[in-house]
């Protein structure tokens, strides 16, 4: 099912009449997109190491690595330390060369993972969706919670900062620091007993992501509810709450 957008309220529903009090969101193409893609920024890092892949391979490749990391996500656990991440990190980043047919020693695969995070570390390569300030700033105008809860590395903190959205989040909480990654139901109850106080219950969360499975069914499983965040209209996904953007919110807290 689907919801038409709707403005924020200056007001929104009383405490006393609301179904939430709090909302966490995913990071990555829920509240901030990449410009250049993805896709071509890994390109530019590999010309970086000397090697020239079209984008599709690139893509393809990313899809495959990711695909096998995540694939028993919904009961994986792992160190939840800055060294565990950054070994995977460079695992995840070694196997997307070998998968292009490139050598991946140490010292090709380092000019590789350097070329990334300066990428990544330049202002405006990541960049919140146009409605997200806005957003958030409304919900936290009408008193809700917000938090965020997203697949990613030790550096998210920085990245939310690197955006200015941290002011809006009374948490931010990353697979790295969880030791698991979403649809795994305990990457939520941390995020829940991170939050100051007074405590959450989980059935008073809304979390809104654009996966399905690492979103919609990792937030069910922590009994939070979910909404999915469809930017491009191509989620068939029935028995859960589908909005365009963020506005779209507003028609589910009422």
């Amino acid at each position: 099912m689907s919801f038409p957008a709707r403005g924020p309220s200056s007001q929104g529903p009383r405490r006393s009449e609301r179904r939430y009090d709090a909302i966490f969101f995913d990071m990555g193409y829920t509240l901030v997109y990449f410009e250049p893609r993805q896709a071509i920024i890994a390109q530019q890092a590999l010309l970086e190491a000397g090697a020239q892949r079209s984008v599709d391979e690139i893509k393809a490749a990313v899809e495959a690595v990711y695909a096998d990391y995540y694939r028993d996500a919904a009961t994986a656990t792992f160190p939840p330390t800055p060294e565990h991440d950054r070994e995977t990190q460079v695992r995840l980043e070694g196997g997307m060369l070998r998968r292009l047919g490139l050598d991946a020693d140490p010292g090709t695969l380092q000019v590789y993972t350097d070329a990334i995070e300066a990428a990544f570390s330049q202002r405006g390569v990541m960049r919140p969706y146009p409605e997200v300030v806005e957003i958030l700033a409304a919900l936290r105008a009408q008193s809700y919670r917000l938090g965020i809860v997203s697949n990613w590395s030790w550096n998210l903190r920085k990245r939310v900062a690197q955006v200015e959205l941290d002011p809006f989040f009374e948490v931010v909480w990353a697979s790295a620091y969880a030791g698991c990654n979403k649809p795994h139901p305990d990457i939520f109850r941390q995020a829940l007993a991170q939050m100051p106080s007074p405590a959450l219950s989980p059935d008073r969360v809304l979390h809104a992501g654009d996966s399905y499975w690492h979103d919609v069914l990792g937030a069910r499983a922590a009994s939070l509810d979910a909404v999915l965040v469809d930017r491009n209209g191509t989620a068939n996904t029935p028995d859960c709450p589908v909005i365009s953007d963020l506005r779209g919110l507003f028609d589910l807290l009422g």
